[in-house]
């Protein structure tokens, strides 16, 4: 009898309660099992390489023989797996370990895994961690970092992946404590449910220099209203008065701050125009790239401003953005993508404040 069966037949909560029970920590144990197994695989590949790969680069390993002392890539061997038992709250689960060997005197060399210390057999939830390793762009199915750290917390039987999504939603990190000088505009490009997404984004900078996310907005376009529902959201008062917003020259951005922000200063990235002029200069002297330099050369000292000029300090969130979700290959859900930019925003303004933003994120 199947457990769907089992719970039509049950007359009571208690009954229920007795079927559902052991089934979601049989699924969470399992859960744990892969998410370990996984995370020592790339561990090992990390440090050694992919199985197939024959000719082994020499570079330095954490890994360290008890006879030879510290061991490169190219002087430890992979030797199979063996079995470790480990407690975790749902019960006892059974890893496939790798085992590594000394090319040199045979021995066998321990990972040195911080998120599993050797001779421990309890290793409880760790919350902390896979927050951690969901903002390095890891998906839920595959590891792509290390866990570097190890807090003890209680989660019960509940999903570790809902858990992660419940705080996300709520997160929150105050921005800039201080006046708004100048605001950049640019977006990101993501997919959710295999179609194209752009994550529209808003970053501030106050008076000091000091610079926080201010907000964003997950959109299937960008078009004027995308930019203008983002815009409205900052609620910047004077209708942007003395702000200076920088931006890549996007017809859509620069109608919407016509509509949301008519009286901030419009100005495209000095990088973005410097750019689109070679490429015009190029197409008219394509023989004489002499010429095509020095009118490029003259156009960046006439257009030389004082005070920001490019987009850049939004461009290098933006690449460090995609560089931790292209390995999740795009999202299931909306819900889903606006947690992890919502989290990763709080992220990155509380490193941008020197704080510790596994504090904030994870309460």
């Amino acid at each position: 009898m199947t457990v769907t069966q089992e719970l039509v037949r049950c007359k009571t909560q208690g009954e229920m309660l007795k079927i559902i029970e052991p089934e979601a920590r049989a699924l969470v144990r399992d859960w744990k099992q892969q998410l370990v197994e996984e995370a020592l695989e790339y561990l090992v590949e990390k440090n050694y390489g992919p199985r197939w790969q024959r000719t082994r680069q020499k570079h330095a390993t954490p890994w360290i023989c008890l006879v030879c002392g510290p061991r490169d890539s190219s002087q430890v061997k992979r030797n199979g797996h063996y079995q470790r038992h480990l407690v975790v709250l749902e019960g006892t689960i059974t890893l496939k370990v790798p085992q590594l060997t000394c090319r040199q005197c045979g021995k066998a060399v321990a990972l040195g895994a911080l998120f599993l210390p050797s001779r421990k057999r309890y290793w409880i939830d760790m919350d902390k961690e896979i927050t951690e390793l969901y903002l390095s762009g890891v998906s839920y199915r595959q590891i792509k970092a290390i866990v570097e750290r190890r807090i003890e917390s209680s989660a019960g039987v509940m999903s570790l992946w809902r858990r992660f999504q419940g705080r996300a939603e709520t997160a929150s990190y105050p921005g800039l404590k201080e006046k708004l000088r100048a605001l950049y505009l640019d977006e990101a490009y993501t997919k959710i449910n295999g179609r194209p997404y752009w994550s529209l984004l808003a970053l501030g900078e106050g008076d000091s220099g000091n610079r926080a996310y201010l907000g964003a907005v997950q959109s299937p376009d960008r078009s004027e209203a995308a930019w203008s529902e983002l815009l409205d959201s900052l609620e910047i008062a004077e209708q942007g008065r003395g702000l200076l917003v920088l931006h890549d020259g996007d017809q859509a951005i620069i109608s919407a701050l016509g509509m949301v922000l008519p009286k901030a200063k419009s100005q495209c990235c000095l990088w973005h125009q410097l750019h689109n002029m070679y490429l015009q200069t190029r197409a008219l002297y394509p023989d004489n790239p002499r010429k095509v330099k020095e009118t490029v050369r003259m156009a960046q000292e006439r257009l030389s401003l004082s005070g920001p000029r490019t987009t850049s300090p939004l461009e290098r969130g933006i690449k460090e953005y995609r560089r931790r979700t292209r390995p999740m290959d795009g999202f299931g859900s909306r819900a889903g993508a606006s947690n992890f930019l919502r989290a990763w925003m709080v992220k990155e303004n509380a490193r941008m404040a020197q704080e510790d933003w596994l504090s904030i994120v994870v309460k």
